[in-house]
């Protein structure tokens, strides 16, 4: 029910003070997300075979502090159960010596790989094996409301290049906390310090689409908005973690 991978992190996904970077961080919840699924028959290429994907749509990350190159980790991921479309998965990252460097909470829906539309998991999937524990203290994840922000000046504006993309045809989750750490960095926000990331993701950008992004901080809270030329794409909260 609980899946683990020991892993020395390596430097090629560290930041210039040689510490994971919190897009790479998640970057390797996904990958052990995908051996998990590999071994129970739910992983990419298994689905592909049916024409289906997985695709996160809201998640949250308490990251307590990031590992150094070449440090060794152990990361745990296990099922929470589904509710029909939408699957959580959970996740924890410790130290070799046991210190929790972070917990995460996902939601996970399954799409049809040619209408993009959400499909129910039972008609896909006989068996979901889950694993009644809380990473985080969050059993549930709520949609992030974000102050009004489209009026302003926007911090950032890219295209979605080929290199932003994955292998459901569309940019890398993962993607899109590089660019809001991006404006994060401008603004002067302290990665050494324990914080929560909480991410929606509503759209689905593809190739060659410009994203805009907006940022607006209240309180001591950051809040990012993404836009393809579609709709709102992704909707952030960057919180400190007492």
């Amino acid at each position: 029910m609980i899946f683990s991978q020991h892993i020395e992190v390596p430097s090629y996904l560290c930041d210039i003070d040689d510490r994971l970077h919190t897009w790479a961080a998640v970057r390797v919840c996904q990958e052990v997300t995908e051996h998990h699924g590999n071994i129970t028959g739910i992983g990419f290429d298994k689905l592909l075979e049916q024409n289906h994907a997985w695709v996160i749509t809201r998640a949250l990350y308490n990251i307590y502090k990031l590992p150094n190159a070449y440090e060794e980790i152990d990361l745990s991921t296990w099922s929470r159960g589904n509710n029909g479309l939408i699957a959580m998965r959970d996740y924890r990252m410790l130290s070799a010596t046991g210190e929790e460097l972070l917990t995460g909470t996902s939601y996970w829906a399954m799409i049809d790989m040619s209408s993009r539309r959400v499909v129910r998991l039972n008609d896909v999937i006989a068996h979901y094996e889950d694993h009644d524990m809380l990473a985080t203290e969050h059993a549930t994840l709520d949609k992030i409301k974000l102050p009004e922000m489209s009026g302003d000046t926007p911090a950032l504006q890219t295209p979605a290049t080929f290199a932003m993309l994955d292998h459901t045809r569309h940019v890398n989750n993962s993607e899109y906390i590089k660019l809001i750490f991006d404006v994060l960095h401008g603004v002067g926000f302290d990665t050494h310090k324990p914080f929560t990331l909480e991410l929606n993701f509503q759209l689905e950008t593809r190739f060659g689409e410009l994203l805009t992004i907006h940022h607006r901080q209240t309180d001591g809270v950051h809040y990012l908005q993404i836009i393809n030329p579609r709709a709102l794409s992704v909707a952030a909260r960057i919180s400190p973690l007492a």
